[in-house]
């Protein structure tokens, strides 16, 4: 009898160990699913865009089946520290202050940073280029407090005047109705402010500066993970990732950015 119940254990023992093994190769990837064409959601409700085609590709790469979680961007580093994602995949910029908290991996895109002006502005200044907007002397520059939209006008621009707002829309309300001139931000979110208010809003395509995009793991972490994935973005153009990418999102990319592509976000 004793020899049926340790037997018993044994398989019980056995099985628990395989499933540990199969929970153990599911990569738990962690994004915001709001911010199309990277992170969104199809018209089934599932997860779609740039970056869930980049961790699936990941995925593949890594030979692990991946589970993506969606959840707020404020989130996705305490998610990642507690271990509840393996892997922020969120179109997430390299700073210094989030390398306090987590290990980056390279980057892998190249954000440009774009300027959406109001028209008046831009047409009475022949606003054209970058140099012309940081020489108007006191333009207005909007964006959120501590953002790149005004650390750059801030020390780039001639005598700028620098409003802090609580968030995008109401940049994007300060440019459309002139209370303000200039709005530096991602090409996507510039461009689909310009695409809706196209009789107010204009915009200045030559980059600002490029937001290096990475994708983090918990700090410290030393099982290769953060190895691999360097692997893989090395690899992303002689593997064929990025064009992948490209055919299967290239038309969400110009819906926004009419006659852009992938290249867009792959840097100068």
């Amino acid at each position: 009898m004793k020899k049926i119940i340790l037997a018993i254990m044994l398989v019980i023992f056995t099985l628990s160990l395989s499933a540990c093994k199969i929970q153990s190769n599911v990569l738990v990837i962690g994004m915001d699913l709001n911010w199309p064409p990277f992170e969104d959601v199809d018209a089934n409700g599932d997860p779609y865009g740039i970056s869930v085609g980049l961790a699936e590709e990941l995925g593949e790469y890594l030979g692990r089946d991946i589970k993506i979680i969606d959840m707020d961007f404020s989130n996705l580093i305490p998610a990642v520290d507690s271990g509840q994602i393996d892997v922020i995949l969120a179109s997430m910029t390299i700073t210094a202050d989030r390398e306090d908290s987590v290990d980056f991996s390279e980057p892998y895109f190249f954000y440009p940073l774009i300027t959406v002006m109001n028209k008046t502005f831009a047409t009475d200044n022949n606003v054209t280029t970058k140099a012309q907007l940081f020489a108007v002397d006191g333009a207005s520059f909007v964006g959120t407090a501590s953002t790149i939209s005004l650390t750059i006008p801030t020390v780039e621009a001639t005598n700028p005047v620098i409003n802090e707002v609580l968030d995008t829309e109401a940049a994007a309300a300060s440019i459309i109705t002139g209370a303000a001139d200039a709005f530096i931000i991602s090409a996507s979110t510039a461009a689909a402010i310009n695409n809706v208010n196209p009789d107010t809003t204009s915009l200045l395509w030559e980059a600002v500066d490029y937001s290096p995009i990475g994708m983090a793991v918990k700090e410290g972490r030393d099982d290769g993970l953060l190895e691999d994935l360097n692997e893989f973005i090395a690899g992303l153009e002689v593997n064929g990732v990025f064009d992948r990418l490209a055919l299967k999102y290239d038309a969400d990319i110009a819906a926004d950015i009419p006659g852009k592509g992938l290249e867009i976000y792959l840097g100068e």
